[in-house]
């Protein structure tokens, strides 16, 4: 039996072992290699073009704590996905691959923490941990969305299960230190998503909790562990506040978008259908891996007896109480359960490696150098022609762009159409604000109201059109 010390098949170092390893490695940099490939051009999807808005726009005013979008304060999101695309803007300037080199980054850095972790902790070997990571580069949600899409799904899954895999370990040494840096971490995930970082806090804490007392081996050192993991979470939260203008205003709507849709359960047969079909939709997100587990599953009849790995066995607990919120929330989404996702790899990966190594590991890898040729051949192929179908952002920009004379202030009232915005921006070098901000205006775009000024061009996206005045002086 495998219990993470104790092979079951003998030595690991052999050469077939050594084989299967550089096959895990190379599919690795092939899945992080899929994740570029289209990334630079592919047209913007849901609230990407959001996220480069308001980093531009706190670029452009030299102000990094309060977002804004058009000008006016935005308080739905906090300001650290803003901030790393500012970064990453000074590497690769201004463009959609901006803000997505960030996703694909955090993509990287998560497979490297599931690998350490499953290699320190739970495997003591390099083939499983490996493994564990291939699998998370290889789950569908990654490799064809949040993987490279500029949102902050990706990046919070990094930070998240950093804090947990280190409150894990510091249960384990019983290391303050290592829960005051859980805390730290918990703080920088409040700064990309708010209040849901002390749900992973929480959620975590509990379990281990759980699982120490029913082994009997608790100790008052948790229990001071966790205060002083909340003393620290709070200081990088405490720092941001301090420099804002608006702080109850922003800490209520981020409390409103945090657990609004918690609400939703309370609708019964919102909440009943939630019950049946969130964890198919999870299925859904680890495919094509979940779909091999489920087969090899029903044909060997077996039992995941993690008990026999005990780091595995918290791995699971801890996975399940981190579950339980989202799939009692109606209102939660798939995509929610991402920073869970690694922790669904290394249990997928000690699966595979508990039936045998050889065969089934290569049948694995053959499934995932498929999903990631997949990606590759979709984002050579359709991303182009999806984009030139629908791209209208950057088309009208530049129709838009050829008819100002750069001179003067321009407005709009197009909350909606964000790419349009953030295309005008980088073309023009201005920053594009509402009426109210800026009313002794040039150039006025329009989704809604005829205004005051020469009509200079229409242009239609989907089934709206969009209006271009010029104020004449």
């Amino acid at each position: 039996m495998f219990d993470g010390n104790h092979p079951p098949n003998g030595d690991r170092q052999n050469d077939g072992d050594n084989k299967i390893k550089s096959l895990l490695i190379f599919l690795i940099f092939l899945g992080i290699f899929s994740l570029f490939v289209g990334s630079k051009d592919y047209r913007f999807r849901g609230e990407e073009p959001t996220r480069l808005v308001m980093a531009y726009e706190m670029s452009y005013k030299g102000s990094f704590f309060q977002p804004t979008y058009l000008g006016e304060e935005y308080y739905r999101k906090p300001p650290l996905i803003n901030w790393l695309i500012i970064a990453s803007s000074n590497v690769w300037d201004w463009n959609k691959f901006t803000g997505r080199f960030i996703s694909i980054l955090a993509s990287l850095l998560t497979a490297l923490v599931i690998y350490l972790f499953g290699k320190m902790y739970i495997f003591k070997e390099d083939l499983p941990s490996i493994l564990s990571s291939v699998i998370f580069l290889s789950f569908i949600d990654v490799v064809f969305w949040y993987g490279f899409l500029i949102e902050i799904d990706m990046t919070l899954t990094l930070i998240a299960i950093s804090l947990i895999f280190c409150m894990i370990v510091a249960f384990e040494k019983k290391s303050y230190l290592l829960f005051l840096v859980s805390g730290i971490l918990t703080g920088f995930a409040f700064l990309l998503k708010g209040f849901p970082a002390f749900v992973f806090l929480g959620a975590t804490y509990v379990a281990l909790m759980i699982y120490h007392i029913f082994v009997k081996n608790f100790c008052i050192r948790f229990l001071s562990g966790f205060l002083l993991s909340i003393l620290f979470s709070i200081v990088p939260i405490v720092l941001w506040v301090l420099n804002l203008d608006h702080p109850k205003e922003y800490i209520s709507v981020l409390w409103g978008e945090s657990f609004g849709r918690v609400n939703q359960s309370k609708d019964f047969s919102k909440f009943i259908s939630h019950l049946v079909f969130y964890p198919l939709l999870n299925v859904k997100q680890t495919l094509l891996v979940s779909i091999v587990f489920i087969i090899f599953a029903a044909i060997k009849k077996w039992k995941l007896e993690i008990k026999n790995n005990r780091m595995m066995f918290i791995i699971l607990i801890v996975f399940l109480i981190n579950y339980i919120p989202y799939w009692i929330s109606a209102g939660a989404r798939g995509r929610y359960i991402l920073p869970l996702l690694p922790m669904v790899a290394l249990m997928f990966a000690y699966f595979f490696y508990h039936l045998g190594r050889d065969r089934i590991i290569k049948i694995l890898a053959g499934v995932i150098a498929f999903t990631f040729m997949v990606r590759i051949i979709v984002g050579l192929f359709y991303f182009p022609y999806e984009t030139s179908k629908k791209d209208h952002y950057s088309k009208i920009s530049k129709q838009i762009y050829s008819k100002i004379t750069h001179q003067g202030e321009i407005v709009s009232d197009c909350d909606v159409h964000k790419g349009l915005i953030y295309y005008l921006d980088i073309m023009t070098g201005k920053m594009i604000t509402t009426e109210r901000v800026n009313p002794d205006w040039k150039y006025y775009i329009s989704c809604y109201k005829k205004v005051d000024g020469k009509l200079i061009g229409s242009y239609k996206i989907k089934s709206d059109i969009i209006n271009l005045y010029e104020r004449e002086r």
